[in-house]
């Protein structure tokens, strides 16, 4: 990044949300308003800004995946809840129409075939 690549609004923006630089830099102040920045204060801006735009790609990458998971999360407790209420509607509907379908454990599959070829399934 050479001086003729620095765009000296951003490093304006960069500077002043840099609360903790001992230069007090105002928005109100002359040499602020004409953009006259010491020249040790570009070469901060060319070694900081890099790392802080790296950061904020991490974040954004590890806000994207903990997003994902989330959306994965919920996919599998739609399906969970869906397969629950399917194997309570099968142990309802077996016994009416003469199967034995036990209150617990796997249901039988022709019990599982009976019932989707019963429902269109």
């Amino acid at each position: 990044m050479s001086d003729e690549e620095v765009d000296l609004e951003d490093v304006a923006a960069w500077l002043l949300r840099q609360t903790w630089l001992p230069v007090p830099y105002t928005e109100d102040d002359e040499r602020w308003q004409r953009r006259e920045f010491f020249p040790a204060l570009i070469r901060f801006y060319k070694a900081e800004r890099p790392k802080e735009l790296k950061r904020e790609a991490e974040e954004a990458a590890r806000k994207a995946e903990r997003k994902r998971i989330a959306e994965e999360s919920r996919e599998a407790i739609r399906i969970a809840d869906e397969h629950r209420r399917l194997m309570r509607d099968i142990r309802a509907w077996g016994p009416e129409n003469g199967f034995f379908v036990g209150t617990r454990g796997p249901i039988p599959r022709r019990v599982v075939e009976a019932y989707r070829e019963a429902k269109g399934l």
